[in-house]
């Protein structure tokens, strides 16, 4: 055994004196309460029920609580009289649920509440006391406890049915430890919490410097002076000799960490919705009780459907909630409506996240504070910028890029640029940590890791109990408040997010500027897991759309009601779902059995919607129409139009001598093997050859995918070594209708493909029904062309990106999957190919080498993967995918792929036909949303964006006369970040020119005549 050092024996003391002796210590006398239960069996019960059951006698050391079960303690005592004028005391209820091996917020929980249903305070596992009156006095509670069960975040991802809907029958998983009346020692516990800095604080600094060996010295004094018989007599003369070392004050100019209370709530992860509620109430609480107790408490929390669930389901605490925000100590933050996933949400999407959230907490709270809070969705896109500055936002602060796995990232305090040039001032807090808990280490790593040394000294930090909720803590407070002006640490100063970020900005005059996404180098499975969401979240993105158009022109041109409540309603739905452990697929079963369930309801009514606004439109009549909602023409009927299709010229199929078959018509030529496969796709124009017949499109690919680690997360590079070859093709038949059907099995799972080429856009369509049935699996549909690129074009939000797809740095390395919206590009000089899909997010772009020797591109989207963490059956089922291909392709011919299979003309039956109710002349510039105005005024909102990435001048025609035309921001209104696009205006013709820069986002406001 190695001798023992000077510094680890004093340390070990030190760690052994708190955790044995000053923590046996901290309750200077107990005694019992009076226990009663009553197991709810079910869903959790409102207070009044829960108030009127019967319960049954408990003792502390019973089992309690099956998994996602309620039970409800009443407890009943009296605070001792002979506790009173014993200095430096306080009475208190100390509750230990018992516990199964995890912190705060992923095990059982619980709500204190009076006997008349008042909320209290939480209790988690290091938060576990109740305040009582004083001496002499009777109290009375009732404690809602939850029995969540363990669902390790952590290795081993072991599959498990606690995540299957519904409470489960099974063994209790918790047993009380302990339940009683007991009296604190002040003195015990600040000796504590001064002895935790101390000795964190050594580990950091410098064994070589004076001010080490100062702490080292105190700490031993500390541990000679501890009397393990005599702790409470024996903690002031300790204290007394810690004065000195923790008097000495940190040098004038230093690094300051902005500390920021936070609860980082996941809206749903490893449990389900409902329990979220309970985990705002929990958290909120607590945060209330501690903040009239601790003036110095500064809290900031997100998520206006969070704020809203507390209002409905637990008044009382919204209400405290409001007078601490009135006081500036609750701070919301983020302005969305949750922390949504900032990659797959469409522009739309994440608009409206900022409409409805704002809005909510303008009408609730008094408004929000300018701050994007995003601290753990799975990368950023590059639209996000303006979306943020036009929605009226200055700052943006995550910290998840810190979980890179291969690049770490250069800046911690920076400007953002987004892919039109509009920037926003960002910080990642250096803690590397949304839930600190204020340790010596923490607050050194804030300066150690801090990237803007020498031209700044502040970061934020952000500290308490999070993921599954819990907050701040006394003890946190506590540390922050011994670290304020310390020597060897960074100070720390309490203080609002706003505070932080405009000390930031005063320091930093030339920050750092990063361009495009903040690609995340870890979850890149979260593109392709949990598939029938991802479409659910599509789809209805895409009905929304409809559904709005329809509806305003229905209210403007026919004076139909519009349905805003309706609407926002499923907005807030469709935005709740975006949150960023939903839609991603990294959430237990619980969630998707619900998420998908109400998918389907949602798409009802938004098909209601569509419909009687149509009919209303159209009127009644058999004349078959086409309804085109999305910004270009289709099948001949104009953009926001409804009229008779003019049918393209049709296509020709035929079988070759070969047995291949051909499809095609003037413009292109596709010939499919007996297996499906494209062997040959030539551009007729030019006559050029886009497929190598050796390496064949449309392959669909089947890969082992066994991640290391976070398994519904994280799709690993070595997966292209672990090709299978399972694909056999058992049928292969020819439609009267020129589509061709193939069906076959790949790995264990059926599989069918229809075939058919789609004239109106001259692509490929490609749709695949599959039954899936794997296990740690990847399935790919992959498209090798002979096209010599090096970047490549994804849509995005408003636009699209451009990324290499070569491998030349550590960086290209990394981006072995990405995202894309409907449609990928890539090019070689004038000549392109796009692949458009229905309901997939992740791709794979590489250059490869064809059969001939030549470089060439190979496009793969990832259809479906087979995860059993935290989900064991994930995606397990049948699937439908949709993918267009096309040959000879320009941007603009990309971007009409994505609407025709998204936002496809709707047939119907009515008398009267619809001009464009909102078109574009000119090419660049699309209409992406018409709506009614938020604020009911009845003015119409047109939303539009410049989409090849060049600078567009075009006219917007309505079909609705006006009086005036405003540009806003995002919520609807003036906005400093607004650039003017409206160059000149006729209110007679009803036009409006625009001349927008690159990827450009415009919203106008009519004000109708």
């Amino acid at each position: 055994m190695a001798k023992m050092t000077y510094d680890e024996k004093v340390t070990m003391r030190i760690e052994r004196a708190i955790s044995q002796h000053l923590t046996d210590a901290m309750y200077l006398h107990s005694v019992p309460v009076s226990i009663t239960c009553w197991k709810v069996g079910g869903e959790p019960v409102p207070f009044a029920i829960a108030r009127t059951a019967e319960y049954r006698n408990f003792n502390v050391g019973e089992s309690w609580g099956a998994a996602w079960d309620t039970w409800w303690f009443h407890v009943t005592g009296n605070v001792p009289e002979s506790w009173a004028g014993i200095e430096g005391t306080r009475p208190e209820l100390v509750v230990d649920l018992g516990r199964i091996g995890l912190g705060p917020g992923f095990q059982a929980e619980a709500l204190v509440r009076t006997s008349d249903g008042q909320v209290v305070k939480a209790l988690e596992p290091y938060n576990a006391w109740v305040p009582l009156p004083e001496p002499g006095e009777n109290f009375d509670f009732y404690i809602e406890a939850a029995a969540n069960p363990q669902i390790t975040p952590g290795f081993p991802y072991l599959p498990t049915d606690l995540g299957d809907e519904g409470v489960k029958d099974g063994p209790e998983l918790y047993r009380m430890q302990r339940l009683d009346a007991s009296l604190l020692d002040l003195g015990v516990w600040h000796l504590t919490q001064e002895l935790r800095i101390l000795s964190g604080l050594a580990k950091e600094v410098d064994p070589k410097r004076t001010r080490h060996a100062d702490i080292m010295h105190a700490l031993e004094q500390a541990a000679d002076l501890i009397d393990p018989n005599d702790v409470h007599g024996s903690a002031p003369k300790v204290r007394h000799a810690l004065v000195k070392v923790l008097s000495a004050t940190a040098p004038e100019k230093g690094h300051t960490a902005f500390a920021v209370g936070h609860a980082h709530i996941d809206t749903a992860w490893l449990w389900p919705l409902r329990e979220t509620k309970r985990k705002v109430a929990r958290t909120f609480s607590n945060v209330v009780e501690l903040s009239d107790e601790d003036k110095d408490l500064v809290f900031a929390a997100s998520s206006a459907q969070q704020y809203k669930w507390l209002k409905e389901n637990y008044p009382e605490v919204f209400v405290e909630v409001k007078r601490k925000v009135a006081e500036g100590k609750f701070i919301p933050v983020g302005g969305m409506w949750v922390e949504c996933d900032a990659n797959m949400p469409s522009g739309e999407s994440l608009t409206r996240q900022f409409l409805q959230g704002v809005r909510f907490f303008e009408e609730n709270l008094g408004g929000c504070s300018p701050v994007v809070w995003l601290p753990d969705s799975f990368g950023y896109s590059g639209a996000f910028p303006q979306i943020a500055r036009l929605a009226g936002f200055k700052y943006f602060l995550t910290q998840k890029i810190s979980w890179n796995d291969t690049n770490t990232f250069p800046h911690h305090t920076f400007l953002w640029q987004g892919i039109d040039g509009t920037e926003i001032f960002t910080h990642f807090p250096p803690s590397d940590t949304y839930n600190s808990n204020m340790s010596a280490a923490d607050v050194a790593k804030t300066e150690i890791q801090y990237s803007e040394k020498g031209k700044g000294s502040s970061s934020l930090m952000l500290f308490g109990w999070g993921d599954g909720g819990g907050g701040p803590t006394r003890e946190m407070l506590e540390a922050a408040r011994l670290q304020k002006n310390l020597e060897g640490s960074p100070k720390v100063r309490i203080a609002t997010p706003m505070e932080f970020f405009e000390q930031a900005e005063r320091e930093l005059r030339d920050p750092a500027r990063w361009h495009g996404e903040l690609y995340l180098e870890l979850h890149r499975g979260t593109l392709t897991s949990q598939s029938h969401t991802k479409y659910g979240n599509r789809r209805c993105e895409s009905l929304l759309r409809e559904a709005e158009l329809w509806a305003t022109a229905a209210t403007v041109l026919k004076r139909k009601a519009y349905p805003y409540e309706e609407i926002s309603e499923i907005w807030q739905k469709v935005l709740l779902y975006q949150f960023h452990d939903i839609l991603p697929g990294s959430a237990i079963a619980w969630v998707y059995s619900e998420v998908e369930r109400n998918y389907r309801e949602l798409e009802h009514r938004l098909e209601s919607v569509i419909s009687e606004s149509i009919h209303a439109i159209s009127g009644d009549g058999d004349k078959l129409m086409f309804a085109n909602a999305a910004p270009l023409i289709q099948c001949g009927v104009p953009a926001g139009g409804i009229d008779v299709a003019v049918e393209p010229i049709a296509s020709k199929v035929c079988m070759l001598d070969d047995g291949s078959i051909r499809m095609a018509n003037e413009r292109v030529s596709f010939v499919l093997d007996g297996k499906g496969h494209i062997i040959s796709a030539v551009d007729l124009k030019t006559g050029r050859e886009t497929i190598d017949p050796m390496q064949p499109g449309n392959e669909l690919q089947l890969f082992v995918d066994s991640p290391a680690e976070w398994d519904a997360w994280d799709i690993e590079k070595n997966y292209e070594r672990c090709l299978l070859d399972e694909t056999v093709v058992s049928k292969v038949d020819l439609g009267a209708d020129g589509t061709m059907v193939v069906n076959g099995v790949i790995g264990s799972s059926p599989y069918s493909q229809t075939i058919a080429l789609d004239d109106d856009v001259d692509a490929l369509t490609i749709r695949t029904h599959i039954e899936w049935k794997e296990s740690d699996r990847l399935l790919k549909q992959a498209f090798p062309v002979k096209v010599y690129a090096t970047e490549a074009k994804s849509e995005i939000q408003y636009g699209h990106i451009t990324r290499p797809i070569h491998r030349n740095t550590t960086w290209d390395e990394a981006r072995f999957e990405t995202l894309a919206h409907r449609w990928v590009y890539v090019s070689e000089g004038g000549f392109g190919v796009g692949i458009a899909n229905m309901t997939n997010y992740g791709n794979d772009i590489r250059q490869i080498i064809m059969s001939d020797g030549r470089p060439g591109t190979r496009i793969r989207l990832s259809l479906l993967r087979a995860p059993h963490f935290p989900a064991p059956r994930a995606d397990v089922g049948s699937h439908d995918f949709a993918v267009s291909f096309t040959i000879g392709s320009s941007v603009d011919r990309a971007i009409s792929q994505g609407y025709r299979l998204n936002v496809p003309a709707r047939a119907v039956h009515g008398e009267h036909a619809l001009a464009p109710f909102v078109s574009v002349e000119g090419d660049g510039v699309l209409v992406e949303a018409v709506k009614m105005a938020e604020d009911r005024s009845g003015d119409v909102i047109v939303r539009l964006y410049e989409a090849y990435g060049s600078q567009s001048r075009v006219v917007l025609h309505t079909g609705f006369g006006w009086k005036s035309v405003t540009e806003t921001g995002l919520l609807e209104r003036a906005c400093d970040a607004v650039r003017p696009a409206v160059v000149d205006e006729s209110r007679v013709q009803s036009n409006v020119e625009l001349e927008l820069h690159p990827f450009q986002i415009v919203t106008l406001r009519f004000a109708l005549n």
